[in-house]
């Protein structure tokens, strides 16, 4: 008989102690999954932690990571958990809702504003964050001084990136494709976009915006030393030199 009301009472304190312990845990919020070092490119929840730049963030509102969105620079994403100081208000909107076509880049100020507009406008297409349209700057300023060399020029038909016809045509599908309407080589936005839908797959294509200039300018078997039918070097390490310097100065982060 003893030993029966010892049992009971055993079981009577582990049905209190777990309605203590579900009762305990049911208010402790859910923990933060800790995501390592920011990435572009990555999906992330509400409440997943981060580091940056020696700081700790944690997730706002849950996105898709993108080039220009690091945590410290778009608050409405991301709050500053630890490091770096103190941030007094880390969640300024309660009701976050960023631009879905951010540009965090300031537009250089001997680009126009009219090639200025193309550029952004195709960097939105690809989603870069405004890093891209500083590089199609850079380009249009190499091949035809934002449309001022072009009056003429042999390749004026090429328009501002001076895309090849042949090559262009080999890419007349990608383009309807991607940007749902036919090329129309009388607009500049599409000559825009068109040499932007080329260097983008060249850059996936051979790794880095360096390589993709590279081939953008010597096709896509160039190599140190190459020459054209005539004999003459293909000097597209030049051409990349000067293009990828330009870029930089603009503020490019690649």
């Amino acid at each position: 008989m003893t030993s029966r009301k010892v049992s009971m009472k055993a079981t009577s304190l582990l049905v209190v102690l777990a309605v203590i312990l579900s009762t305990f845990l049911a208010v402790i919020p859910a923990s933060a999954a800790a995501r390592g070092a920011w990435a572009p490119n990555t999906s992330y929840a509400v409440n997943d932690t981060v580091t940056y730049n020696g700081s700790t963030y944690t997730c706002i509102q849950a996105h898709t990571s993108l080039v220009g969105w690091e945590p410290a620079v778009v608050p409405a994403l991301w709050g500053l958990s630890s490091g770096g100081g103190t941030n007094p208000n880390p969640n300024p909107n309660p009701n976050p809702n960023p631009n879905p076509n951010p540009s965090p880049v300031t537009k250089p100020g001997e680009v126009p504003s009219h090639i200025w507009t193309y550029v952004m406008n195709a960097d939105n297409a690809y989603g870069k964050g405004g890093d891209f349209a500083l590089l199609l700057s850079a380009v249009i300023k190499k091949e035809s001084s934002f449309g001022a060399g072009l009056p003429g020029s042999p390749s004026a038909g090429d328009g501002l990136m001076q895309v090849e016809p042949n090559t262009r045509n080999a890419y007349l599908s990608q383009f309807s494709a991607k940007f749902g309407h036919a090329y129309n080589h009388s607009s500049e936005q599409d000559q825009v976009y068109m040499g932007a839908l080329i260097l983008n797959e060249k850059m996936n294509r051979f790794g880095n915006i360096y390589n993709g200039l590279l081939h953008y300018n010597g096709g896509d078997y160039w190599y140190p030393g190459a020459t054209d039918s005539y004999g003459r070097p293909i000097l597209a390490d030049q051409y990349a030199n000067q293009v990828y310097a330009q870029y930089k100065s603009y503020g490019g982060r690649s």
